[in-house]
């Protein structure tokens, strides 16, 4: 529907027909009227429902216009989906025609933004809704090309919620369609401020246009403005803004923004296409990320996961306990990722060194920003401290908000952390008191300390200083050659300091390494300015997806090589860029140099591991743990084999990873939940119920928690179960597997009503979802409520999408035997338990019912029959 003007009064009610011979149809009032057509308000009076009919106006019914809507109920009828306006029927008169569609009591996208105060959920519940329309359009090869949010219609469900609508598919394309579906009188159909920049120049387009113009949607809803401001010039200024200059940077619009946030946004609204999302799908998933996990997730693995999600474009389907161990690792992997970091050059201890959050008391004189440049220049001196020790490795480290000192070190122990420097400065006006301690996590004790004065204004001779101190802090046996001071000027100094400042706010621009190239080329011998290039590059890459930054890093790593800088050291920056590229070849050509030098550093190797992971390459990701836990035997280096072992379906060897786990670090509670999984994917219900009641209960995510309640449910004791189901339930309201768990928990004790109640429940919060596993809770629920039909449809869809899925069997399977279909019950049966799933999941009363059929094969009765 096409609502192309909201403040149209309405017109009067008539009871003109909307053309000669209809009447069906009875016009009640105008609804909205743009430059070629008009919508009216008209009741259907055989179906007795209010329907919105759109027509051409008389004096706009020129041969293209009457292509258009033609074209979009071509394209309309073959759209079925809860986010895309319906067509009911198409009316013909006398080579007019019109549309009869869905008429949505609501308002468009923007007026809705204007009226209302959605929060940051409700906010992201629409993007994904719109995503999943455009997928189905997508899905049939239908471009929508004029996607803006005055074609967006809100209205609300039952519950008050908001739903969105896409709408007029007026100068929509279909891909399989001749390309000459509009004249020439409309060559550039469409809103120039929704436009792509392939649009905007006439190329050939794909779905991944439609993706710009979701971002400028996405863009306003969430930033509270455009990404390309209007343009007093007119359009034609607008367009060359759109296709040349760079948008607002969403960080600008909303200083608060998440960070996997802004690099969607930014990701969607690349000039190129092949940098957007390979499609809508992609988006749905890093939204649908963001709202149910990643809304409190600050870390910055998260972010180089979502990073990799809208990167690489892997849309993975798994078993619902392997979906469960993905979203342990997404929230609990840290994965020592370092600055650089290398192996011993004798048969040194090796040491793994990390800085902790730097200590300000008192005021410093001087520029507005005195205090944070100062807090930038100790970090940084501590950091080039370890640069400077033989058999050491740099892991970075961030602790989360609100974080104590004690929470830090256990977090830096379990990270296989066994030095943290740790700076703590008393300042008064320019002169700094400065304690510097290096703190063994494991017992929390102070090896050594130092204290000494130095000069606030005088930043470059107090990093020399405090490097120094600090590297005194170690014994003498690894400590290499001090090297000699590079110093720049004052001015270049603090511009430096400012990048770096930059770089640890996630505030960076492409212009830092303009700065930092030309200060490169007046101090060449400089080797902290290349580490800070490097560091940038790899952050811009991170933030714009755009693989020249990597390139330029790489090249600047070249340059330094000629200087003869520490082989060592570039060696290290180089193996780190490499991580950010999808060049397999290339990253392990570079490892087997680098482990000709016989220093591998294990941040790294965790740091590649984990990317493989994310890539669902398992074996590699096995591998490059495993190195890298030889070198660090972290339990987060440790816990990173176990997740590939897992995910891989090797328990055997993850039990015995996460034993080994256990032992060494007896509080790594994740580790505990990862066994859980394992052991009731197993069927292993004791020992898995064991695995999940050692960690405290208050430190139970609601995922660890619906798994022990799973356990309980197999096990028999259904009340204990429905208490866990209940909380978990309280904590993530209108979680479709929960009331899924809660309704099957009501049918064992035979609480019929109750569950009748959480299966209509569980029908209604997953009705706007149409992924996998949303049909299954569909189709569950459905057939619960008596709808076979209905169920019997989703079954053989998700069977034709993917049949191997085992909960796809596990839902047919129930389907048909509450429809009464024996034989395609035991069908599915025989193939649950051929795969090796135990007879305690057909305890379920619909199931029980073959026990007494004749359909049933012996294979079926022996196994779940008493």
């Amino acid at each position: 529907m096409d609502i192309a003007d909201p403040e149209v009064e309405q017109q009067p009610r008539t009871d003109s027909p909307v053309f000669v011979g209809s009447d069906r149809y009875r016009i009640q009032s105008t609804l909205g009227a743009g430059g070629m057509g008009i919508v009216y308000l008209a009741e259907d009076l055989k179906l007795h429902r209010q329907v919105a009919i759109k027509k051409l106006k008389d004096n706009a019914a020129s041969q293209n216009a009457r292509d258009r809507i033609q074209q979009e109920a071509r394209l309309l009828a073959q759209l079925n989906h809860p986010n895309i306006v319906a067509l009911h029927d198409v009316l013909e008169d006398q080579g007019d025609i019109a549309l009869v569609m869905e008429y949505i009591e609501g308002t468009t996208l923007r007026p809705w933004m204007r009226e209302r105060s959605p929060n940051l959920q409700q906010k992201l519940s629409l993007l994904m809704q719109i995503c999943l329309g455009l997928s189905e359009a997508h899905n049939l090869g239908i471009i929508h090309r004029d996607l803006k949010s005055d074609n967006i219609l809100i209205t609300e469900n039952a519950k008050g919620e908001p739903v969105a609508k896409i709408t007029d598919f007026g100068i929509a394309k279909s891909q399989q369609l001749d390309e000459k579906t509009l004249t020439e009188e409309n060559q550039l159909a469409g809103t120039i401020t929704a436009m792509s920049p392939e649009q905007i120049l006439g190329k050939p387009l794909d779905a991944r246009s439609d993706l710009f113009s979701l971002g400028t949607i996405a863009f306003e809803l969430l930033c509270g403005s455009r990404p390309f401001e209007k343009h007093e010039a007119g359009a034609l200024a607008m367009a060359n803004r759109i296709t040349n200059e760079a948008h607002t940077p969403p960080q600008e619009a909303w200083p608060d923004i998440p960070e996997p946030l802004a690099i969607l946004l930014d990701k969607l609204l690349a000039k190129d296409p092949a940098q957007r999302p390979q499609n809508a799908l992609v988006v749905y998933q890093g939204f649908a990320l963001l709202h149910k996990q990643g809304l409190e997730s600050e870390s910055e693995d998260f972010t180089a996961t979502m990073t990799d999600l809208f990167t690489h474009h892997k849309i993975k389907s798994r078993r619902r306990w392997q979906r469960v161990v993905a979203g342990i690792a997404v929230a609990l992997v840290v994965g020592a990722s370092g600055y650089w970091g290398w192996k011993e050059f004798t048969r040194l201890e090796p040491q793994y060194i990390a800085v902790m959050p730097v200590e300000i008391n008192g005021e410093i004189r001087g520029e507005e920003n005195a205090k944070a440049l100062t807090r930038t220049m100790v970090r940084q001196a501590l950091m080039n401290s370890v640069s400077q020790l033989k058999a050491s490795a740099l892991v970075s480290f961030t602790p989360k908000e609100g974080q104590d000192f004690e929470a830090q070190l256990q977090k830096l122990k379990d990270k296989g952390v066994t030095d943290a420097l740790f700076a703590r400065l008393e300042c008064a006006q320019v002169r700094c008191e400065i304690d510097i301690q290096r703190i063994e996590p494991v017992n929390s004790q102070i090896k050594q300390q130092k204290s000494f004065t130095f000069l606030a204004d005088k930043q470059q001779e107090g990093e020399y200083r405090i490097t120094n101190s600090a590297t005194a802090l170690f014994p003498a046996s690894h400590t290499n050659k001090t090297r000699a001071q590079v110093s720049m000027s004052d001015e270049d100094y603090r511009k430096y300091l400012e990048i770096l400042s930059r770089l640890d706010q996630k505030d960076l621009s492409p212009e830092d390494l303009s700065v930092l190239e030309v200060m490169i080329n007046q101090y060449p011998l400089n080797t902290n300015l290349y580490h800070a290039y490097t560091s940038v590059s790899a952050k811009l890459f991170v933030q714009t997806d755009q693989g020249a930054f990597i390139e330029r890093g790489l090249a600047m790593l070249e340059r330094a090589h000629t200087h003869k800088l520490d082989r060592q050291q570039l060696l290290v920056q180089e193996l780190w860029l490499r991580t950010y590229s999808d060049d397999k070849a290339s990253f392990e050509k570079l490892l087997k140099k680098f482990e000709s030098q016989e220093a591998p550093s294990a941040a790294l190797l965790a740091k590649y591991g984990r990317f493989l992971y994310v890539q669902g390459d398992y074996e590699a990701g096995l591998h490059y743990a495993q190195e890298a836990a030889q070198l660090n035997p972290s339990a987060d280096n440790l816990y990173l084999i176990a997740i590939n072992q897992t995910a891989s379906g090797d328990y055997e060897n993850a039990r015995i990873t996460l034993s080994r786990i256990t032992k060494h670090f007896p509080e790594h509670w994740s580790s505990y939940a990862l066994l859980g999984v394992i052991e009731l994917e197993s069927g292993n219900l004791r020992a898995a119920e064991s695995a999940i009641t050692s960690i405290p209960e208050n430190l139970r995510g609601w995922r660890t928690k619906s798994n022990l309640g799973v356990v309980l449910f197999l096990q028999k004791s259904y009340e204990h179960a429905l208490q866990i189901f209940l909380s978990v339930i309280n904590e993530v309201p209108d979680d479709p597997a929960t009331l899924g768990q809660i309704a099957e928990t009501y049918l064992m004790l035979e609480k019929k009503q109750d569950a009748q109640r959480a299966f209509r429940k569980l029908l209604e919060v997953s009705k706007e979802e149409n992924g996998l596993e949303a049909q299954q809770f569909k189709a569950i629920a459905e057939a619960n409520l008596g709808n076979s039909t209905r169920a019997i449809v989703l079954v053989n869809n998700m069977i034709r999408e993917a049949s191997d899925d085992t909960y796809v069997r596990y839902a047919a399977a129930q389907v048909y035997a509450l429809a009464r279909e024996w034989r395609s019950a035991n069908y599915h049966l025989e193939a649950l338990l051929q795969q090796g799933m135990g007879a305690e999941w057909f305890n379920l009363p619909a199931f029980q019912q073959l026990c007494t059929q004749p359909e049933v094969s012996q294979t079926v009765a022996n196994a779940i029959c008493d």
